[in-house]
């Protein structure tokens, strides 16, 4: 009965050998999944912080580009502002090269222009000289003529002329002005163009005699007197006055 008691506390001996032998597999095996968990943590954290990281590195290498892509961006729109001012630049000394051709041109033929017309004028002058010339050489000839010629001969002005003129169509006293101016001169011009006046007065005189005698020989009486004072008003409009 002992023997039995003993195998049985041996065999239950050697069960909770076995089993604590059992657990510490267990708790070791617990220890070993729990180092493995931790070390699955470890490496999932570090794994973690590396696909951070690298996620992290990689916006940052985005952010990079952008930023270069920013700077190159700005650099071709200053370049194209460059470019553009270049081309005002070049639009503009186009403008003031073809502005500054056009006021040489425009020089050049107002130049043209006033070399002609200072041609032109120094042209009329030149002939308004040689005209002045002309008549001044011309007045000397005819000066010359009229220092040659005798007193008696000389030319007789426009003036004279009119001023005797009007002497002989004076009322009353032109026929015996006219008489005078026929004699006394010592200028022939004068003296004929006073007889020349003289002559027209014979000639209307006569004329006007002939007049009155056929008159008085064919118009009857009554008529003679009308007759006689037409005839004075005609010789009073003609100049001649009695």
């Amino acid at each position: 009965m002992a023997d039995d008691v003993n195998i049985e506390v041996q065999e239950a001996q050697e069960k909770v050998k076995a089993a604590e032998a059992a657990a510490e597999e267990a708790r070791k095996e617990a220890e070993r999944i729990a180092k493995k968990a931790e070390e699955a943590k470890k490496e999932a954290e570090k794994k973690a912080e590396a696909d951070a990281k690298k996620e992290a590195d990689k916006k940052a290498d985005e952010a990079k580009k952008a930023e270069e892509a920013k700077k190159a961006a700005e650099a071709e729109a200053k370049k194209a502002e460059e470019a553009k001012k270049a081309a005002e630049e070049q639009e503009a000394k186009k403008a003031a090269e073809l502005a500054a051709k056009k006021a040489e041109e425009d020089a050049a033929k107002a130049a043209a222009a006033a070399a002609a017309a200072a041609a032109a004028a120094k042209k009329q002058e030149e002939a308004k000289a040689a005209k002045e010339a002309k008549r001044a050489e011309k007045k000397e000839k005819i000066n010359a003529l009229k220092a040659q010629c005798p007193p008696q001969y000389k030319p007789v002005g426009t003036s004279a002329y009119f001023w005797v003129g009007i002497l002989c169509w004076l009322p009353i006293i032109s026929v015996f002005i006219t008489l005078i101016l026929s004699i006394a001169p010592k200028n022939r011009n004068l003296k004929c163009f006073a007889r020349s006046k003289l002559a027209y007065y014979l000639i209307i005189f006569i004329a006007c005699l002939i007049i009155a005698l056929v008159a008085g020989a064919v118009v009857p009486e009554d008529n003679k007197i009308a007759i006689g004072n037409a005839s004075i008003k005609i010789l009073n409009a003609l100049g001649i006055y009695f």
